[in-house]
This record gives C-alpha cells, sequence and structure tokens, in this order.
C-alpha cells in the first residue's frame, strides 16, 4: 500500500489504483474506436503470426487484444477528428484533463481544430467528466479559438470541462461558426462548463472575419 496523511487523516491507496493512475496521467488524451473493417484487418493479420493460435485459445489474453486493436489513441485533437471522420465513426473521447499547447500559426487567428463542411463530430469524455485547457501565452496580439465549425457542420460536446489560459487581454473563443443559413452548428450537452472565454461561441464571416483577426 502507498499512503499519505493530510487533516483529514491518512489516505492509503493500494498499488493497482496507484498504476491506474500513472497510466492514465501518461496515456494519450483523445479516443477514436476503429471500424469492424479495420479491426477485422488487424485481427486476421495478428493471427498470422507464430503463436497466436495458444493466445487465442486463453479468453482473457483474447479480450485484451481485442480492446487494444478496437480503437487508436491520439495526441492531438485535430488528428484524432480527422480519423474519427475517415473511419465514419465520429465520436472522439477524452480519456483524462490535458492541457493543449498553442498550435503553430499561419495567420492572425490560432485555431486548434477545425470541423469540416456538413460533417458531424462529437467530443465526450470517458470514464470520468475531463477537463480540455486550451494555453495560448505565446502570443500576444492573436485572438483564439478551440474549434472552427464550418458551413454545415455541427459539433457536440457531453460531459466535458473547457478552459482557455492566455497571459494577455486578448480574444478567446470556444468556436467560431459562420454567420446566415447553413452556418456550422455548436451543441453542448449534458454537464458541459467552459471558463476564460471572451465569448463561447462568436459568429462571424468566415472569408472576412479569421483574416481579420476577430478582435
Amino acid at each position: 500500500h502507498f499512503g499519505s496523511r493530510s487533516a483529514l487523516g491518512p489516505t492509503v491507496f493500494t498499488a493497482l489504483e496507484v498504476h491506474h493512475a500513472i497510466s492514465r496521467a501518461m496515456s494519450l488524451p483523445f479516443e477514436v474506436e476503429l471500424g469492424m473493417a479495420d479491426l477485422s484487418i488487424y485481427l486476421w493479420a495478428l493471427r498470422q503470426a507464430p503463436g497466436a493460435d495458444e493466445v487465442y485459445r486463453q479468453e482473457a489474453l483474447r479480450k485484451i487484444v481485442v480492446a487494444f486493436l478496437s480503437s487508436e489513441r491520439f495526441k492531438d485533437l485535430e488528428h484524432a477528428v480527422r480519423c474519427a471522420l475517415a473511419r465514419h465513426k465520429p465520436v472522439v473521447h477524452l480519456l483524462r484533463d490535458v492541457t493543449l499547447p498553442c498550435p503553430l500559426s499561419t495567420g492572425r487567428m490560432i485555431i486548434w481544430c477545425s470541423i469540416p463542411s456538413d460533417s458531424c463530430v462529437t467530443l465526450v469524455s470517458r470514464g470520468g467528466r475531463w477537463r480540455i485547457r486550451q494555453s495560448c501565452t505565446e502570443h500576444s496580439t492573436q485572438s483564439f479559438s478551440l474549434f472552427m465549425v464550418c458551413s454545415g457542420a455541427r459539433l457536440c460536446t457531453r460531459d466535458v470541462h473547457f478552459e482557455a489560459v492566455a497571459n494577455f487581454d486578448i480574444p478567446a473563443y470556444f468556436a467560431i461558426v459562420g454567420m446566415g443559413e447553413g452556418a456550422g452548428v455548436v451543441d453542448m450537452l449534458d454537464d458541459v462548463q467552459t471558463l476564460g472565454y471572451t465569448c463561447v461561441v462568436r459568429r462571424v464571416d468566415m472569408d472576412d472575419g479569421i483574416s481579420a483577426g476577430l478582435g
């Protein structure tokens, strides 16, 4: 057992609890499930490996292998979203608290993740209610947004806390969407919380607003 003592009395952790806590902290934060076609290919390749029959005869090991191959994890939110859409499994699971560093900027506005036109993506916590913190401390003049939801697209978020952190008094948005008919849509369901944003959802002219910096 591992433990520490506080004013509230001793807190004792088992080795298994410590192992799970360390594993979660070291794991990649975003997860996308594989489609059956991709999973079948991986399992077929695995069955060709030496010793595969011995593994498959043990039900516990077989379950572990299938669970491991059934999803893929990512460090980058944009990459996870693109992969989910490509696999026609448009759900991204958040597995732990994560702080996203400021991405490289190619314009006057910093955007972490874009939801492509006419697509639908859901971002939801798994195994707890986790937090995404976007850190924008390297730039003093650029406004920033976690998401850009393009025309005809929909972003759904569930059971996630979002937080924006910046060293400077610059505009911070959770999502930017277009104006008028066919504009992107943002749905916040269940216990979604936002902290530190100038405006949660900002409607802009997608052709002019981003290049103008949305000041």
